[in-house]
């Protein structure tokens, strides 16, 4: 398929990226909704093993471990003297009310699932969410109440965890798409101190093709739980780079 070899192109090839300024703004939009995907594919398959694995153990927990609780105005109760922590393989459960557990405490984790005191959070593929109590408005829950919803839960998972990643798939494209416009700005100025001339429709196009590297590169990272430092600077140095490489590309209109 031609977008895959551009997709292979545009990783390592400012020609490329320069020849295909003349394709239409439509093409370069499918080019990022393809590129989205494809980097999309292994954190979706991580996420799902690991919300799947997460709420067997959770769901395993409950029965066994936890002890009985209560849940209202916000905050998690129960008679615990000190946290309960399970690791199973890669997956981590934590369950407590004492407050001895941190937030911060939880980076050390690449999976974990853990209820404290003010709020629950998961950790999975690099992405967390913490969902605090108070949300849930003025209801009482039980440990009962959260063994029943969890057995719901994984009956559902087969539908919620594709629902998941659409919406996650969603965001990122739209992100990305800001992304893009953005880098398009910077190109008004690099073809400037490149001494190009090309209109604003041009330079979207090389842009969308220009973000392939850094984010293959940082979809790699995310897979293999790698934290790169000063990330946001890198993706755009990259970003910018190789787009300004692309400009060069172009004819002088002076020559």
């Amino acid at each position: 398929m031609r977008i895959v070899n551009h997709f292979i192109k545009s990783l390592y090839s400012p020609q490329t990226v320069a020849r295909l300024r003349f394709q239409g703004v439509g093409k370069a939009i499918g080019y990022i909704f393809f590129l989205i995907f494809l980097t999309s594919i292994p954190f979706g398959i991580t996420f799902s093993m690991a919300f799947k694995s997460g709420t067997e153990e959770f769901e395993q927990s409950m029965k066994s471990d936890i002890p009985d609780f209560t849940l209202k105005d916000g905050k998690l109760s129960s008679q615990l003297k000190k946290p309960v922590i399970q690791t199973d393989d890669n997956q981590t459960f934590i369950f407590d009310t004492t407050g001895a557990v941190k937030e911060s405490d939880l980076n050390k984790y690449n999976d974990v699932i853990a209820m404290l005191k003010n709020k629950a959070i998961i950790t999975s593929g690099g992405e967390t969410q913490a969902f605090p109590y108070q949300t849930l408005g003025d209801v009482t829950l039980t440990k009962q109440d959260v063994s029943s919803w969890i057995n719901k839960l994984s009956d559902l998972l087969p539908i919620l965890l594709p629902l998941i990643f659409l919406f996650i798939y969603l965001f990122t494209v739209a992100m990305k798409f800001i992304g893009v416009t953005v880098l398009a700005v910077i190109g008004l100025v690099l073809q400037n101190i490149s001494r190009r001339s090309l209109n604003y429709r041009r330079l979207w196009v090389m842009s969308a093709y220009s973000v392939t590297l850094p984010t293959v590169f940082f979809a790699v990272m995310k897979l293999l739980h790698t934290e790169v430092p000063f990330s946001f600077i890198i993706y755009w140095a990259v970003a910018s780079l190789f787009l300004h490489l692309s400009i060069k590309e172009t004819p002088d209109p002076q020559a």
